[in-house]
């Protein structure tokens, strides 16, 4: 991590960034607990009574005594107010005057208790950003509620003047409601990554010097030790299996739906599931550096990096303040001279509540840190919001093919048997060789023998000899001695070439051979393709559903290339080196923006050079480098549906951001005038950060077309598309290459 990424704070209570200062010093303690906001702060000190108590109680009692007192004031204030309607000789008597004064006191006395509850946890924020040379929106309302509790003060000390006691209480209750409200909202969009942490357990078994397991602290562990999981239980740390085997449900880091066979020396990882065994585990990697903290720590530094549209609303926001304080000083004063002090004093009050920028300062973080949290519980990674605001405005998507269109697994496309020769025994043999080895085609071969051959078992088990580079050779009875492997195994091997043979390759050139030979001559080829991923073709789909524009670059001859780019209509360039295959996404990037997608090891320089690099399989190494998006897993229709999130969220912050700024520019207008009552401001103000927050949380019930049998419909991505489109971009998809060969 960079110097930047080290020095993060963030909120004790919702676990978003705190804003940093402005760079000149006064950093704080490293105890000392920090909130991002005074409704974190208020609604913290809630939760920790209702943790301690075992009810809501603390927080929550001196909000609604809060509300108490402000009643109260609201009573004694409209007691004064009667003065503006009736005659005013009916306040001339020594009553009367009594009355008045105390009702003044009263307001003084009752709403004392609102400015202590309420604005206590304002001004402790202020101190402690004030402290950090950062200027949050609680100035403003600070001074704006100090101003009205200040100038009423005097009036009542005096015993003349206006007095606003209600007006600086109101604004701290509806203040207060608002920034509650808005906290926790920001704690929902830290709600995936707690039930992801919430995964791993607490105590573990942990193996002692006598050999036996004793309970003990997760955080105790460290790398080294060995631990016992038992059948149903999570893995509390990345580590290798060093005794017992079990089928591992793995599918929250690498999205495999189907549990995995694990055994001694195979590694496993945090927060994934042992399904059936009972398993000892050397670790690897120890609480807070195991995938799932990785993970989660990856997903806080993305929300603390800023994208253009937020940086240039933090930068409208340090300049906001200054301004909207002269503009407030300005108003009172216009309105002070002409209509009096009063109504000055309520002018500059209204200004500052009204330009209060909560919801500028919401519109962007708000949007992106849930669609982060909604993405993160999805199985995609952002490595910032910078980066989801890039692949929204994707145009290109370029996509590697081994390891990405396809498995990169080889199957057996066809089998070529020579004139006179039974199928079933060239099978046979070719299996009986191919189980002395866990070559890729060895493994292909076996499979492939065994979907045809189902009650075949091998009689005998030879010794293979591995020939590098070539293939294998063995012994049997029947067949003396057999090769299989490579052309020059078989020229070596001083085999003859059947006739038949070598007319039926021509048809098949372009494919990896692998021949069978025995007593001198070839007897048979296996010719191996890449088995296409089936869900491909939907993902290929949703893509061009988004008008994206699609090409395949691979390093493969053009004949294979094109037969898989013809398949699902998409341009094609092949024998595609690294250097190649940068160039070509620097070529369309002075079309437009790309995304190169690829498995995120020998595509590492296209995915660097890339607008966003998208790498799939990321949930073994959380923090690929070259990678601004990890896929967790191999599912290709991920990339459409994040392009889709990220669309969505570009949509919604453009929303927010419309709706603060219309709504700072109209309020602030109208309260200059004198049209605005300082306490609907302090409403208003609360509202409009109510209505960024819950049109960010929409972000998080983003529909996710691979956690149910249902998917997302073609007309969602074309929704975000940003365009409609008058065809179906593939109305006759081609159906996928199945590569099922049966024996010729």
């Amino acid at each position: 991590m960079n110097g930047d990424e080290t020095s993060l704070r963030y909120c004790a209570f919702c676990g978003l960034p705190v804003p940093k200062s402005m760079g000149l010093g006064g950093q704080p303690s490293a105890r000392e607990v920090e909130y991002c906001c005074s409704g974190c702060r208020t609604v913290a000190s809630v939760e920790e009574a209702d943790s301690e108590r075992g009810a809501a109680a603390q927080g929550l009692f001196r909000l609604g005594l809060s509300i108490f007192f402000t009643m109260n004031v609201m009573v004694f204030t409209m007691a004064l107010w009667s003065r503006d309607i009736y005659p005013e000789e009916s306040f001339t008597s020594p009553l009367a005057v009594t009355l008045r004064s105390v009702f003044r006191w009263a307001s003084l006395v009752f709403s004392a208790p609102v400015l202590w509850l309420l604005g206590g946890p304002i001004m402790q924020g202020v101190w402690q950003a004030l402290r950090r040379w950062a200027i949050t929106t609680d100035l403003l309302i600070l001074l704006g509620v100090g101003a009205a509790y200040s100038y009423s003060v005097i009036s009542v000390l005096r015993g003349e003047g206006h007095v606003y006691f209600e007006v600086g209480s109101m604004v701290l209750v509806f203040v207060s409601i608002g920034r509650w409200m808005e906290a926790k909202g920001k704690r929902r969009t830290g709600e995936s990554l707690d039930a992801l942490a919430n995964l791993l357990p607490a105590r573990v078994r942990r193996q002692n010097a006598a050999g036996t397991f004793q309970e003990t602290s997760r955080d105790q562990v460290v790398t080294g030790d060995v631990l016992r999981v038992l059948a149903g239980e999570r893995f509390p740390v990345d580590g290798r299996i060093t005794l017992g085997e079990a089928h591992v449900d793995e599918q929250m880091v690498t999205g495999e739906s189907q549990p995995t066979e694990k055994r001694s020396g195979d590694q496993v990882f945090s927060g994934t599931l042992n399904v059936d065994g009972d398993l000892h585990l050397e670790v690897t990697a120890a609480d807070g550096c195991e995938t799932v903290s990785r993970l989660i720590e990856l997903v806080r530094t993305a929300r603390s990096l800023k994208g253009r549209q937020e940086r240039l609303a933090d930068r409208i926001a340090v300049w906001f303040i200054p301004i909207v304080c002269l503009i407030a000083v300005a108003a009172a004063w216009i309105q002070g001279q002409a209509h009096g002090l009063d109504q000055g004093i309520l002018t500059g009050l209204a200004v500052v509540l009204i330009a209060c920028p909560c919801a500028l300062g919401l519109a962007t973080p708000m949007a992106v840190w849930t669609a982060l949290g909604r993405a993160a519980e999805c199985g995609v990674l952002f490595r910032s919001g910078l980066v989801m605001e890039r692949l929204a405005a994707v145009k290109f998507a370029c996509f590697d093919k081994t390891g990405t269109l396809t498995s990169g697994k080889p199957s057996v496309a066809a089998l070529l048997v020579a004139d006179q020769q039974p199928p079933e025994l060239l099978l046979e043999v070719a299996a009986t060789v191919a189980a002395g080895s866990t070559h890729p085609l060895s493994q292909a071969i076996q499979q492939f023998v065994n979907e045809r051959l189902s009650n075949w078992t091998p009689s005998e088990t030879p010794t293979v000899v591995t020939v590098p580079g070539k293939g294998l050779r063995t012994e049997l009875p029947q067949q003396k001695s057999v090769s299989i492997g490579n052309r020059r195994l078989m020229e070596e091997s001083q085999l003859d070439w059947p006739a038949s043979l070598t007319n039926e390759l021509s048809a098949h050139e372009t494919a990896q051979q692998v021949f069978v030979g025995w007593n001198g001559q070839v007897r048979g080829v296996f010719c191996f393709g890449e088995v296409v991923r089936p869900e491909v073709t939907e993902a290929i789909a949703a893509c061009r559903a988004l008008d994206l524009e699609l090409q395949l670059l691979t390093g493969d001859g053009a004949p294979r290339a094109e037969a898989i780019g013809e398949q699902f209509s998409v341009a094609t360039k092949s024998n595609q080196l690294p250097d190649d295959k940068v160039a070509a996404v620097r070529e369309l990037a002075r079309q437009g923006s790309v995304a190169m997608i690829g498995d995120g090891l020998n595509d590492a320089p296209a995915l660097a050079a890339a607008d966003v690099g998208v790498a799939l399989g990321c949930g073994a190494d959380v923090s690929r480098d070259a990678a601004g998006v990890c896929l967790l897993g191999d599912d290709l229709r991920r990339f459409p549906w994040a392009v889709g999130l990220a669309r969505a969220t570009s949509r919604i912050v453009k929303q927010n951001l419309f709706w603060a700024f219309t709504y700072n520019g109209i309020g602030i207008a109208m309260a200059a005038t004198g049209r605005l009552n300082p306490i609907w401001a302090a409403l208003a103000m609360a509202v409009s950060s109510l209505l960024v927050v819950t049109n960010s949380l929409r972000l998080g019930r983003y529909p996710d077309q691979l956690s149910s049998s249902e998917e997302i419909p073609m007309s969602l991505y074309e929704e975000f598309a940003g365009t409609t489109r008058t065809q179906e971009p593939l109305s006759s998809p081609p159906k996928p290459q199945t590569f099922a060969a049966t024996p010729s």
